[in-house]
Order: structure tokens, then sequence, then C-alpha cells
């Protein structure tokens, strides 16, 4: 912790509700990803595809998990670098 944020708690508070903001906003983006492969496994599951179509599904869906886990990964850092769990 920093000398002015020792002294200055509010600024503090401030940052921390930043980042609780900024971290709700890449949950809710997250969440449409994941409904997005919820609704492509869904459509997967229907059995109507090809093969070369099930491919293209399987790749989306692996694309937006890796978005998923680069969100998550990315927003958990706070300004100070620190990873919470």
């Amino acid at each position: 912790m920093k000398m002015d944020e020792k002294e200055n708690p509010e600024k503090e508070l401030q940052q921390e509700l930043q980042w609780v903001k900024y971290r709700q906003k890449m949950l809710d983006i997250m969440e449409e990803k994941l409904l997005l492969m919820k609704q492509l496994s869904e459509q997967a599951k229907k059995g109507n595809l090809i093969a070369r179509e099930l491919e293209e599904l399987n790749t989306r869906i692996n694309d937006l998990a890796a978005q998923v886990r680069a969100l998550d990964s990315e927003s958990r850092r706070t300004e100070d670098g620190k990873i919470l769990e």
C-alpha cells in the first residue's frame, strides 16, 4: 500500500469500487459468451449437422471458451497487479 493510500482510505475505496464495476462488466460479457456457447452446443446436439458444420461449431465454442478464460484472468487483476481468487 502506498503512503498516500494509507492517508486517504476514501481514495482506496474509490479505486476498489472502480475495479468492482470493471469486474462486473467483464462477468456480464463472460455470461453472454457462455450463453452463446450453450446455444451452440444445443444446436450441435440436435444432430441435424454434417461433420464440417459440427467442426465449425466446435471451433466457435473453443474460441469462446478461450475468450472467457482470458477475460476472467485479466479482470481478476487489480490496478497494482494482484490476482484475486
